[in-house]
């Protein structure tokens, strides 16, 4: 019988996640990254898609939140 997913797999991805949006949200404060389209509104923006946690993080607000 085949071993059942425990979540690692899922915690992992969304580690992954994180670790991407802080990379480019910190770099596009910094002025080092042109924000991309694909990203979603930029962070700036009250629909931005990254997660408010990092925006809080990172101490930039989310007008959503």
């Amino acid at each position: 019988m085949a071993k059942r997913n425990s979540g690692s797999v899922r915690r992992r991805k969304a580690s992954v996640q994180r670790k991407q949006w802080k990379a480019v949200v910190s770099a596009w404060q910094q002025g080092d990254l042109d924000w991309q389209l694909a990203w979603g509104p930029p962070p700036n923006d009250p629909a931005c898609l990254c997660p408010p946690a990092i925006l809080a993080e990172l101490g930039l607000t989310s007008k959503a939140a």
